[in-house]
């Protein structure tokens, strides 16, 4: 079964990054339940399998769904803040909300004004990045952490990835 679209995994440490992805195009009211439970049914099995690993969640969801269904896109904002509240379920999750056409792959519009920060694909990565810094040693990803923190750090890496 399917539980992750993304793996970063180092040899020797095994999963660090686990992303799994859901999108709806239509019919939230009827499946927005079944996906909040998939999802925190995968995360806590994850999580159980690979403690130390960031895990996050992407939720895409056509924009009609703020148009016509804004019940349906209040309990989806809801769901993503709720999926990553508790500590053992998502480090991370982020809302795409974009414009399509069913059936149609072409001009894809990205609406990320209809998306509140805190559930945002940038506050995401950050939220990705912090939970693989704070669970690997200061030895592993030194010139991440030197990015982040705009500094020198003075230990040498030790993660045969580099």
């Amino acid at each position: 079964m399917k539980q992750v679209d993304v793996v970063v995994a180092q040899w020797a440490r095994g999963p660090e990054i686990m992303i799994s992805t859901k999108t709806m195009g239509s019919s939230f009211g009827n499946n927005m339940a079944n996906r909040f439970e998939e999802s925190y049914g995968d995360a806590k099995n994850l999580r159980g399998r690979h403690p130390l690993a960031a895990i996050g969640f992407v939720f895409l969801l056509n924009s009609s769904i703020h148009s016509q269904e804004s019940a349906s896109y209040e309990r989806a904002v809801d769901m993503m803040r709720k999926l990553k509240a508790e500590f053992d379920v998502y480090d991370a999750t982020a809302l795409i909300i974009a414009d399509w056409s069913q059936g149609s792959a072409a001009g894809i519009k990205v609406r990320p004004e209809l998306v509140p920060e805190d559930v945002s694909i940038n506050g995401f990565f950050e939220d990705v990045v912090g939970a693989v810094l704070s669970r690997t040693p200061i030895d592993m990803h030194v010139a991440v952490r030197e990015k982040r923190e705009a500094r020198d750090i003075p230990v040498p890496e030790q993660d045969p990835a580099v």
